[in-house]
């Protein structure tokens, strides 16, 4: 008889004990910066957003190994264990492109425009010379984006101590770090020619925002102004 019990105590305790982890993964995603985001990404691409793919996306990553990597300015991508979890990661940085592309198109931004000025110093119009224009969307969105991660990055970096906690951290990092090398890349050694930046860009919307051209992309842009390679 006493065994009975014990056994249907320690049923009851393992019960609890999933839903009380279950409980604390629903919450950790939910309170994520970009959960809205992700969601929205999926829904704009038509994907079906699920138990399954939420599992993925915030999956805990390892524990960083040296301080680049803390600071979450490490792009690559984690190595997924099976066929299904690259099928969700490859489905989650295209919906973040198009996700993208689609917030350019609209004007519409991931993080308050106050968050560009309250970061890097200067309100769009001051960094870039335009208030307007294709150009202008570009830039409000794409800094919008980079402030919110970098906001995100120093939240956990005062919490864990390190930048990057879910799988999903590592996508959007990702995607963050292949806009800025097409569109505001940072000056180094080597240039990559127009011919091939033009190249990468047209392919990227091929991909990701078929109905949008170059030409729209930097409509506006000042090269003088600019400060990043402008194409017409």
């Amino acid at each position: 008889m006493n065994s009975i019990i014990i056994h249907k105590v320690l049923i009851i305790f393992v019960a609890e004990l999933l839903l009380l982890c279950l409980f604390n993964e629903i919450q950790a995603s939910e309170n994520h910066l970009f959960y809205k985001d992700v969601k929205e990404a999926y829904k704009d691409s038509k994907l079906n957003y699920d138990s399954k793919v939420e599992r993925v996306l915030y999956l805990k990553l390892p524990e960083p190994k040296d301080t680049f990597e803390r600071s979450g300015l490490i792009s690559e991508l984690p190595k997924p264990k099976n066929a299904e979890e690259e099928q969700i990661m490859v489905q989650s940085i295209e919906a973040s492109y198009r996700q993208f592309f689609k917030k350019v198109k609209t004007g519409k931004q991931y993080y308050p425009i106050s968050e560009i000025k309250k970061q890097y110093g200067l309100i769009p119009e001051e960094r870039i010379g335009v208030s307007s224009g294709g150009y202008y969307r570009l830039f409000v969105a794409y800094w919008t984006l980079r402030a919110k991660l970098r906001e995100y990055h120093t939240i956990n970096s005062e919490k864990y101590g390190y930048a990057n906690i879910y799988y999903v951290d590592k996508l959007l990092g990702f995607v963050e770090s292949n806009l800025a090398g097409a569109f505001f890349p940072s000056p180094g050694p080597v240039e990559i020619p127009e011919s091939l930046r033009r190249q990468g860009i047209q392919e990227m919307l091929n991909d990701f925002a078929p109905n949008m051209t170059i030409k729209e992309l930097y409509e506006g842009a000042d090269a003088q102004k600019a400060g990043w390679p402008v194409l017409k």
